[in-house]
């Protein structure tokens, strides 16, 4: 079996342009000239016939078995389908919020399972490689916990997560007390160490708006060089960009660099991203138009971003508090492109508690007959 073109040493662009334009495999190579390659992969002379040799140096060795799963453009049988190697499934570690994602998973994902205050934790997921999620919320919520619990059970599945850190919430000590608990809640924690688990949360510190820039300039070329990481976390994403200073051109860019980093890393690379985001008082008029305090009819919060970054397929979470005397925690979601779920009859939102560990975690449902 011919190799793939992307076993070839080259930059990330001519990979994309390889199999843009149906070179998938060396084989797909043979009988092409460097000029006529240069021209439909729109790339210089040199870098086709560098191309070309290394494919050819490529072909020339005997090809391995490989564990990889066949091209997507060739055909397979429904039985290959379905005993194929599931991806990986990140799960907040509650099932109510799993169950939510789940509507609005690209892939069917079964009920997922509650994980009861105290009781051993049975791992579901519904959070899948190309979703972008977004979890607003006001302080105190569980923006973080729901963030962090999401990366565990991922390293607790055997992939590996990127945690970027702009608030200082992640703190390592945080993490390695989080992995602990988490595993003496599982029934069965199958020989896995706290230190194992950490070995797979990767976590990087941006403290200040120049840093997150350039961390989101990279952050494509870092996850190339990281294949295993299936899922980036960004703890806050707002976090340097709230100023209010801020002028409208800058911030238009900033958003635009966000909207194609977060993109990249879950379409091309194929990753999971969950950005945490603070929310902000907005002004609005009756025709829900920006205001100030003197034209303004009514304060409402929102995600502090706005919707500039997101795209109609990003997944918003926002997370909340009861009223007084309700010490439940409350997550709605929705997307652009289908309000309030709109293919479904089920509501758009679950309810969810933290526990001691400071891990999510699902309240028993109300006894039958219960009117309170």
């Amino acid at each position: 079996m011919s190799a793939a073109t992307s076993h070839l040493s080259l930059p990330h662009f001519i990979k994309l342009a390889l199999v843009e334009n149906g070179y998938l495999n060396v084989a797909d190579l043979e009988g092409a000239t460097p000029t006529d390659l240069a021209a439909e992969l729109a790339i210089s002379l040199p870098q086709a016939e560098d191309v070309l040799r290394q494919a050819a140096s490529l072909s020339s060795v005997p090809s391995r078995p490989s564990s990889r799963p066949p091209s997507p453009s060739r055909a397979q049988t429904a039985a290959d389908l379905l005993h194929a190697v599931p991806g990986p499934r990140f799960s907040t570690l509650s099932g109510a919020i799993d169950g939510l994602l789940a509507h609005y998973s690209p892939l069917h994902v079964a009920p997922q399972p509650l994980n009861l205050k105290g009781k051993g934790r049975a791992l579901g997921g519904a959070v899948v490689p190309g979703m972008v999620l977004e979890i607003s919320g006001p302080p105190g919520s569980g923006k973080s916990a729901v963030a962090l619990s999401t990366a565990l059970s991922g390293a607790v599945g055997g992939f590996e997560a990127l945690i970027i850190d702009t608030e200082g919430a992640m703190v390592a000590q945080r993490i390695k007390a989080a992995a602990g608990a988490f595993l003496d809640s599982l029934p069965d924690s199958g020989g896995r160490s706290v230190d194992e688990i950490l070995e797979r949360i990767h976590v990087m510190r941006v403290a200040t708006q120049v840093q997150m820039v350039a961390v989101l300039h990279t952050l494509g070329g870092w996850l190339e060089s990281h294949p295993a990481v299936k899922l980036v976390v960004i703890d806050t994403l707002s976090y340097h960009f709230r100023q209010p200073s801020l002028e409208l051109t800058p911030r238009k860019r900033i958003m635009e660099l966000i909207k194609l980093s977060v993109g990249k890393a879950a379409t091309v690379r194929g990753c999971a991203v969950l950005a945490t985001s603070q929310m902000a008082t907005k002004l609005l008029t009756a025709e829900n138009k920006r205001a100030t305090f003197e034209t303004g009819d009514r304060a409402v919060l929102m995600p502090s971003l706005g919707d500039l970054w997101t795209t109609e397929r990003t997944v918003r979470v926002a997370l909340f508090r009861g009223r007084a005397g309700d010490d439940l925690r409350y997550a709605h979601a929705s997307t652009t492109s289908t309000p309030g779920n709109s293919h479904r009859s089920d509501p758009p939102w679950a309810s969810f508690d933290i526990d001691t560990a400071g891990l999510p975690c699902d309240m028993p449902p109300a006894p039958m007959g219960d009117n309170a």
